[in-house]
């Protein structure tokens, strides 16, 4: 029998972290900002596509444009090499190598040219708001040997993210969003999300200070906490009329783990975030053994961890999936969220066979570091860090681990790098998804990546993207421009094969499992 999750909510007993126990603040002023308009019109996201030269752009009923060339966004040159062996659950796969003399050919224009051009386009369309500034950093696709080290490193493409402010401080969010990427031969991909603004006058807010302690309840006292006032831009499909202060959250523990950062209200008497509905206990023998076919499991820590919009995240990841036919054979939130359930049986405790090995796709939320992610404060089942050195991950069914968490393939910790620290994990794993940054909190990635992995086509576009494109695209959506994404993979050391290029099942092509041979690619790049 397929095994479902069935979620019975109910409403949380626990006491949402907040001002108990924080000192009365000292109050200041800080400016409001109301809404002026939201999103492009039909005419805008025309002269955008006019001046970049686009085939075509894709606009949402609220006024987000993206574009994203099929055949050239993040591309990486490899061969075909034919029919692989079949999938534990009998699929049909296609091998691919590396073309190495082809990637070394790869051109790609500088840091200043892709500002130049990105300026220039947005201008001319007459869609650069006043606040933005550019950033430009490269996509670079990296091959490490089995010390480690660098064997071969290349840039893929050259992105112009923007960063924007309101009267100095920083606006963030889904709907503070602006990103062009090019290649030697022009414009990759576009996304445009934001809103103008005008102030509205002024709110009293609570003093840094202040923001500082309350950052600490959230994110608990293992954390120095570091704190400063934004703006937080909604997406675009959540209506705004105005913006108020913000504090953001973000952090570093003794270990050098950080939490995902996070957003609190900062304006005086402002309602903080509420007790989520919860799951019941796990109950382990509601399951009965795991059903072959295609399915996905889901888990996340909330509030018990300091993070606000996991249970969001995790629900609309979720919903993606059954929106698109894929079973979600399990989703365990907060407490229920387990460290044996990514952990290999070979290690005390460990059930990764049953939960999150014995899916194909798992997607995480919550904390992370170099060396693992984290259920402190949730669970401590059987323990409260899922260690890299604990994870022998693709040798049951995963194909694609992707977690939503801080700095777990950042370039090196501890004097180990990416490659070096979880090297071990592939054991038929296909891609690890995750950032070399910290992450922000987000109540919509799962959903994004879900949308651009198993999306229908229409006519000539919304095609599903590579997994990896997903989790790019995903990110880039919800993240500011610091944040970095990354997916890496094994190579085999002979005949450079592996899954670069690999589509969810009946997405697209997907390559064979293959073991760890001490060879890794790792594709990064920034929001």
């Amino acid at each position: 029998m397929q095994r479902k999750l069935t979620v019975v909510l109910a409403l949380s007993s626990l006491i949402t972290a907040g001002a108990a126990g924080v000192a009365t603040a000292d109050v200041t002023e800080l400016p409001v900002y109301g809404v002026k308009s939201t999103g492009l019109d039909q005419e805008q996201a025309q002269r955008l596509q006019r001046a970049f030269g686009l085939k075509d752009v894709q606009r949402s009923e609220f006024g987000a444009v993206s574009f994203a060339d099929e055949q050239r966004y993040q591309y990486l040159p490899t061969v075909d090499k034919g029919q692989g062996r079949q999938d534990e659950d009998g699929n049909a796969t296609t091998q691919t190598a590396l073309d190495t003399e082809a990637i070394k050919r790869i051109r790609t224009i500088t840091t200043d040219e892709a500002t130049k051009r990105a300026q220039e386009g947005l201008r001319a369309a007459g869609v650069l708001p006043a606040n933005a500034t550019p950033t430009a950093q490269y996509t670079t696709f990296e091959l490490a040997d089995p010390n480690g080290r660098n064997a071969l490193t290349a840039n893929l493409d050259t992105s112009v993210s923007y960063t924007f402010q309101l009267g100095g401080i920083p606006l963030e969010g889904e709907g503070a969003n602006i990103r062009v990427s090019f290649d030697a031969q022009g414009v990759t991909a576009v996304s445009h999300a934001a809103r103008t603004y005008g102030q509205a006058g002024t709110v009293a807010v609570n003093d840094l200070a202040y923001g500082a302690k309350l950052c600490q309840k959230y994110l608990g006292d293992g954390v120095k906490a570091d704190v400063s006032y934004v703006y937080v831009a909604p997406p675009l499909e959540e209506k705004a009329d105005r913006l108020e202060p913000s504090f953001r959250c973000a952090g570093r523990t003794s270990d050098g783990s950080a939490p995902q950062a996070i957003t609190l209200p900062a304006a005086v008497g402002a309602e903080l975030p509420q007790p989520q509905p919860v799951q019941p206990p796990r109950d382990d023998q509601q399951f009965g053994a795991m059903a072959a076919g295609t399915q996905v499991g889901s888990e996340g820590t909330g509030l018990c961890s300091g993070l606000p919009n996991t249970v969001a995240n995790i629900g609309t990841f979720n919903s993606e999936a059954g929106t698109h036919g894929v079973p979600v054979a399990f989703s365990w939130l907060n407490g229920n969220a387990w460290e044996s359930d990514f952990k290999d049986p070979i290690f005390p405790g460990g059930q990764d066979h049953i939960w999150a090995d014995n899916v194909d796709l798992t997607y995480w939320q919550g904390h992370g570091s170099g060396t693992g992610f984290y259920f402190n404060g949730c669970s401590n089942h059987n323990d409260a860090k899922l260690s890299n050195t604990e994870a022998r991950w693709g040798n049951q069914d995963v194909e694609w681990m992707s977690l939503f968490t801080c700095l777990i393939l950042e370039d090196v910790t501890g004097g180990q790098t990416w490659a070096q620290r979880w090297g071990q994990a592939f054991q038929g794993l296909h891609q690890i998804n995750s950032f070399t940054t910290v992450s922000y909190n987000s109540a919509n990635h799962g959903g994004k990546f879900g949308h651009y992995m198993w999306r229908s086509p229409f006519l000539w576009w919304n095609q599903p993207m590579k997994v990896r494109d997903a989790w790019a695209q995903a990110s880039i959506d919800t993240q500011p421009a610091s944040v970095r994404w990354a997916t890496m993979g094994p190579v085999t050391s002979s005949g450079a094969l592996g899954n670069f290029n690999d589509y969810f099942w009946g997405k697209g092509s997907v390559g064979p499992d293959y073991g760890s041979t001490g060879w890794f690619w790792r594709i990064s790049g920034a929001s």
